[in-house]
């Protein structure tokens, strides 16, 4: 990441941050459970990435970066519910290094209701999904501040509502959908999905939402209500492709990836059973012995981690994890075209900069 845009996102950070805290809707949050589950996660340090984008693209087309913060704080807390609600879906207990909201509630069941077993899990996991649809609407109550606060035109205000109550989190549904039925689907199957529909799902999962982001802030940042202008079409289309690039190498760390840095544990995504480009490719490379290998360990829970480790060399060895490596790139070479539509600034350098991050990371 270039020293210009980690400062840039590291100074978001702290007015995305400050400015949530500063919300007077969370009065509303109560019980304290309700309120710790909700607040946990956007508190915890992050990239911030979704609304570093939004708050880029509104200066790409000319737009004050103070006017799009409630916006900004609008997706990241809409990306944060979908976080919590994915945790629960993938049973998954750490995010960002720390426990997630279902675990953690889960511990507050045991400590302050006496809850033990099945039923303190069943209460954590219940808090979670009742934080994350809290999260959801304040999310729309930060957009709108964006008109109340800001002084943005209603009408831009409502379209960009619109487009994320329907067209961004029915996208978004969809890949999550797609996502947890291949899943479930028996890892002997595995190979009747294509690379397209892994991207397809990745599209839906992540690519939607960067792409709503650049969207919306283009839409502030020119003062337009059309959602269909050339500059901020090219903006989301922009984001989009970076997204799906983002997502790819998200599937590359899962496998190599140092997991105090990812804040989740390596291997996961083995035991999970997802499919993904890596798996896919490794297996069209595979012979029957290693072929076997792999889906008899994709899927199980209850898999060694010498039998995982093997799986993950095999990635290597069969070139799954190159082959994603080059397929990110493609996608980003796909989205860089997009942006000339959008005179050169700052604005501009930055999500250049970040769009050579989705694919060098290492967290």
């Amino acid at each position: 990441m270039s020293a210009k845009l980690m400062e840039f996102l590291k100074e978001k950070e702290q007015q995305l941050v400050e400015y949530m805290k500063s919300s007077e809707v969370q009065k509303y949050f109560r019980p304290k459970h309700i309120h710790d589950a909700v607040t946990s996660y956007i508190y915890r340090s992050a990239k911030r990435l979704r609304p570093g984008v939004l708050i880029m693209s509104c200066g790409c087309l000319g737009g004050e970066e103070r006017i799009a913060i409630p916006a900004a704080a609008a997706v990241e807390l809409f990306h944060t519910w979908t976080l919590v609600h994915d945790d629960i879906i993938d049973n998954d207990s750490l995010r960002r290094g720390k426990p997630t909201v279902h675990r953690l509630m889960e511990s507050a069941g045991k400590r302050d209701l006496n809850l033990e077993g099945s039923l303190a899990e069943d209460y954590g996991r219940d808090i979670a999904i009742l934080a994350g649809d809290i999260q959801h609407a304040w999310s729309v109550t930060f957009l709108i501040e964006t008109t109340t606060k800001m002084g943005v035109d209603p009408y831009i205000t409502l379209e960009i509502i619109k487009y994320m109550e329907s067209y961004a989190i029915g996208n978004l549904i969809y890949g999550e959908t797609v996502d947890v039925q291949m899943g479930m689907t028996d890892s002997k199957d595995t190979e009747k999905f294509s690379q397209d529909d892994v991207i397809d799902m990745l599209w839906g999962k992540t690519g939607v939402l960067y792409g709503f982001s650049a969207l919306a802030g283009g839409m502030i940042g020119k003062g337009t209500s059309d959602i269909n202008d050339p500059q901020v079409t090219a903006l989301k289309d922009f984001a989009t492709n970076c997204g799906i690039a983002f997502q790819l190498q998200d599937d590359i760390l899962g496998i190599t990836g140092d997991e105090k840095l990812l804040g989740k544990p390596i291997g996961s995504d083995i035991r999970e059973g997802k499919k993904t480009t890596i798996v896919l490719e490794s297996l069209k490379n595979a012979n029957e012995e290693q072929k076997n290998l792999i889906l008899n360990v994709l899927g199980n829970k209850d898999a060694g981690e010498d039998d995982v480790e093997k799986v993950k060399s095999l990635f290597h060895e069969l070139n799954g994890i190159e082959h994603t490596k080059m397929l990110a790139q493609k996608y980003i070479q796909k989205a860089l075209p997009k942006i000339d539509a959008v005179e050169d600034s700052k604005y501009k350098e930055l999500l250049l900069s970040w769009a050579d991050f989705m694919i060098n990371r290492n967290l």
